[in-house]
């Protein structure tokens, strides 16, 4: 992505912020900002920013780096018109992601939420007494998925790696390519995005590049969302992030069985943990997937059909 588009992305993310923090960041120089990944808040600790896997910490000065006595200290009252400037000062619209601990946020950033776990008869009813905040920056990198789509002739792709390998990044360009006919013509895509990081759709229109062909179906989970496109809008592919429980093993199952083809996300670290987690083992056990990435940090990546994981499948056979 285009390091000034980079850096007005920072900036509209500042938005969010109290006064003081947002004019102190806005004082960066542009090749700091087009670098920043997250913006990181805690009560009474200092301001964070992340770049690749380094944490650095903002001085009132301006500069950045390992704390020191003039870092600045994030205060609970900052945090406080943080969150009502997230929420449109209105908590209770926002309630729904506030229990997943997240807020989704125009242009497809996305708030983790951290504080006070509200619950009742078991269930999560809200997030209260905020300790942090996460403010993640959407990046696109068009073409980041030109390699996996070398190797690529058609099945199921998972794409694996632990938080902030570009899982999503990859998955992004997959459907954006698939649906502006760069593989095999133009492919119908109907991408599930539960959270709006995919395609960041605002007013109906999606505000990141996702190809001529493809549908966005969200503010619904992802089962539910996967049974809604199989019923509706009869797609070549089916792209979700982040898989989650055996529903939604289901639905991907019923998925590959209707002749659709699933393109996924999931939280693991290495190859050999594959077999380690059972929703993406059963995932596997379907036969949905024929391709395996797996993520690393600096945005590189290796590819495997799943036939390749030897170890794997003999593993496999015996669950």
């Amino acid at each position: 992505m285009d390091k000034k588009v980079l850096k007005e992305r920072f900036d509209s993310l500042t938005n969010y912020l109290p006064e003081n923090i947002k004019n102190l960041l806005m004082g960066l120089n542009s090749e700091l900002k087009a670098s920043v990944q997250e913006i990181r808040l805690r009560a009474g600790r200092p301001l964070t920013i992340t770049m690749g896997s380094s944490q650095f910490f903002v001085c009132k000065s301006g500069t950045y780096m390992l704390p020191r006595a003039d870092s600045l200290y994030v205060t609970a009252a900052d945090l406080s018109d943080c969150f009502l400037k997230l929420c449109k000062h209105s908590v209770y619209s926002h309630n729904s992601e506030l229990c997943e601990g997240y807020i989704s946020l125009e242009g497809g950033h996305r708030a983790g939420i951290c504080g006070k776990v509200v619950t009742k008869n078991g269930k999560i009813e809200t997030i209260r007494d905020i300790s942090s905040i996460n403010l993640r920056i959407a990046k696109e990198i068009p073409h980041s998925a030109d390699e996996i789509l070398r190797h690529y002739n058609g099945g199921g792709i998972l794409i694996c790696g632990g938080p902030g390998t570009g899982k999503t990044t990859l998955l992004r360009d997959i459907c954006r390519q698939l649906a502006s006919g760069k593989v095999d013509g133009f492919k119908k895509v109907a991408v599930i995005d539960s959270r709006g990081e995919i395609a960041a759709v605002s007013g109906g229109i999606p505000n990141t590049d996702m190809g001529s062909t493809a549908d966005i179906i969200t503010g619904v989970d992802k089962a539910k969302g996967i049974e809604m496109a199989l019923r509706t809008l009869f797609p070549d592919v089916i792209a979700f992030d982040e898989l989650g429980d055996m529903s939604e093993v289901s639905a991907v199952t019923q998925s590959f069985n209707s002749g659709v083809t699933v393109i996924t996300t999931a939280h693991i670290g290495s190859f050999n943990d594959l077999i380690k987690r059972p929703t993406v083992s059963s995932l596997l056990k379907t036969g949905a997937i024929e391709w395996v990435v797996l993520c690393r940090r600096g945005f590189t990546f290796k590819i495997k059909n799943i036939n390749e994981l030897e170890a794997f499948k003999k593993e496999l056979a015996v669950l």
